[in-house]
């Protein structure tokens, strides 16, 4: 700090050389570094938004990817919502679902869907949602007859899931009962189911029935043999998310979610 020089004139106690007071000078300067609300931006928990990463996997038709295009149900609703916060459209990044899940366990500011949300993961993350909700189940080929009353019925069949999936979690139990064979992604378990190297596949039902008739297969020619859980599915984020960015999401998407927008959008990809 450099000595005061002697010889300059000094101000008085109670003023400025503008002849603005103390107080006043300080309220003018926390105003200045206060965000304008006249500039119309979004408050700084969305401004956030924009630096985090984005993750899904192939989901018919929640999240897929088609003409190299992320759409789906849940993509067009965070869309809505980015909007609705006036968040700048990002990159959402599709990958196998038990990469994108370490991811989100291990990398912040990272944000994960459509995923479910059970008692085995709720302190894990931060949540916003729901997206929907949704019903995990068995499925398999009617022609096959398969009936179960209990999950011990499974006994010498085989089972396709998709690795780290809430499916393959849930049947991660009955692995001395029934052969689990997890795979990266669900195509790979239809075309297994089709040749009789699979006995049943654990998906959501009301995505399989799309997604078999979008392989050219007949909705109809399968059946719901069990249900695993039904259950509403969520926007995932990385724990050390600030909870105020998290609130200012979930506002936006129950705003979202009020207007007609929210049916179109359900009505459109699942019906």
């Amino acid at each position: 700090m450099p000595a005061r020089n002697p010889s300059r004139t000094s101000l008085p106690a109670t003023g400025t050389a503008s002849g603005i007071g103390p107080l006043p000078c300080l309220v003018l300067c926390v105003l200045l570094l206060l965000p304008s609300a006249a500039a119309g931006g979004p408050p700084p928990a969305t401004d956030g938004l924009a630096g985090y990463t984005w993750l899904t996997e192939e989901y018919y038709p929640f999240n897929y990817r088609e003409n190299g295009v992320m759409k789906g149900v849940s993509v067009d609703l965070l869309r809505m919502v980015w909007a609705e916060l006036g968040t700048p459209e990002q990159p959402v990044e599709s990958m196998p679902w038990a990469r994108a899940y370490e991811r989100l366990q291990h990398e912040p500011a990272t944000v994960l869907f459509c995923m479910a949300r059970t008692a085995e993961r709720e302190h894990a993350f931060r949540w916003a949602g729901p997206i929907a909700s949704v019903r995990f189940v068995l499925i398999a080929r009617k022609k096959r007859h398969i009936r179960l009353d209990t999950l011990e019925d499974l006994k010498g069949l085989a089972v396709g899931t998709v690795r780290e999936d809430i499916s393959d979690t849930l049947l991660a139990g009955y692995q001395r009962v029934a052969s689990i064979q997890p795979v990266a992604r669900m195509r790979q378990n239809i075309s297994k189911l089709m040749t009789d190297r699979l006995d049943l596949v654990a998906y959501e039902e009301g995505c399989w029935r799309k997604i078999a008739a979008r392989e050219g297969l007949d909705p109809d020619d399968f059946e719901t043999v069990y249900v695993l859980r039904e259950t509403p599915v969520y926007f995932a984020f990385h724990p050390d998310t600030p909870a105020e960015l998290v609130d200012a999401f979930q506002a936006a998407l129950d705003r979202v979610k009020n207007r007609p927008g929210y049916r179109e959008l359900l009505d459109a990809y699942l019906r």
